[in-house]
């Protein structure tokens, strides 16, 4: 049979040894929660990142456009596109909304290869219906993009 003080020393040693083992776990669980912390700061700074990169895309292809140096289509095309890697307030999705509604528009009309293999005279018929259809956007795709421009980029 085991001593009094023997018990207090065992139950002792017991004690400092799930303890210890306590703060091990412990300290594992705050390292984890460290670096997943850090992780998703870094993935939303990439994203910050990447939305900054698209919202100067969009402004670049704006000003392209309001210079005249590329189609309503094809700007509404790739804005549309820029922005669905945007988180829009609600006044930045009504500039938007304009891009988005001519690509819907003008989405049948074939581009890259698939247009490159057209013949000239179906080229000519989709290019007069791209900009019949371009007509009836050109107003408020040009005034979206004016204010798409005039955006300040933080």
């Amino acid at each position: 049979m085991l001593s009094y003080p023997l018990i207090l020393l065992l139950a002792t040693v017991i004690l400092i040894v799930v303890s210890g083992y306590a703060a091990y776990l412990a300290l594992q669980l705050y390292r984890r929660r460290q670096r997943l912390e850090k992780g998703k700061q870094e993935l939303e700074n990439q994203l910050k990142a990447k939305e900054a990169e698209a919202r100067l895309s969009v402004q670049i292809i704006a000003r392209a456009l309001l210079q005249k140096d590329l189609s309503e289509t094809e700007a509404a095309m790739r804005i549309s596109w820029l922005s669905q890697q945007i988180v829009l307030s609600d006044d930045e999705a009504q500039h938007f909304s304009v891009f988005q509604q001519l690509s819907v528009a003008t989405a049948h009309i074939p581009i890259l290869d698939d247009w490159a293999a057209l013949g000239k005279a179906e080229k000519r018929r989709l290019t007069t219906e791209r900009e019949g259809i371009e007509v009836n956007y050109r107003e408020f795709i040009q005034a979206s993009a004016a204010e798409l421009v005039s955006i300040r980029l933080t």
